[in-house]
């Protein structure tokens, strides 16, 4: 009975007792930043996306996570769905956050830097540039040269005439396969 007693009395000391409750810790104003910044980018405003980021750098200078906002305003940039924006501009942008060679979404950058000039060479523009970085220049060096009207009507004729050779074959081989269903004894 003594030891039923001890132990309802360290069940209600228990009960009682305050046990730290294990919480997320509360989200950093970068990480805030960057949540409202991507609503207004969701919502079409990237003015109002590029504000809140300006305001950031503003308001923490010099830190590791303001640098890291050049990233995001260069994504936003280039963009299609950003009136404000150009892939000119973007790509110069994701340039200057590449030129540090620590950045945090380094790999992201270099991936949306190439997309950008492919995308900018298919629009038609030349672009003929690489990497800031030395180190790297090897694997980020993108040329894409855009061609002339002529040389794409060209192209396409000369597919044309492919894709016509390539419709006569399979045209005749079936023309083959008729016939000698057509005439099993053969």
């Amino acid at each position: 009975m003594r030891s039923f007693h001890i132990a309802l009395t360290s069940l209600a000391l228990l009960a009682c007792a305050q046990l730290p409750i294990a919480t997320a810790p509360a989200p950093s104003d970068f990480d805030r930043a960057l949540y409202h910044a991507r609503q207004n980018v969701d919502a079409g405003n990237y003015w109002a996306a590029e504000r809140l980021l300006d305001e950031f750098v503003r308001t923490h200078p010099d830190t590791r996570e303001a640098k890291e906002i050049a990233f995001w305003k260069a994504a936003y940039m280039v963009d299609p769905a950003n009136d404000r924006g150009s892939l000119t501009g973007g790509i110069a942008a994701l340039d200057g956050y590449l030129a540090d060679s620590a950045g945090w979404y380094r790999n992201e950058a270099t991936l949306l830097r190439r997309t950008a000039a492919v995308a900018q060479g298919v629009a038609g523009t030349s672009v003929v540039s690489s990497s800031p970085s030395p180190a790297t220049a090897a694997t980020d060096t993108v040329v894409v040269v855009s061609r002339s009207r002529d040389q794409e009507i060209a192209a396409l004729k000369e597919q044309l005439a492919k894709s016509k050779e390539e419709l006569a074959k399979v045209s005749a081989e079936l023309e083959r396969i008729k016939k000698r269903l057509a005439n099993p004894s053969n």
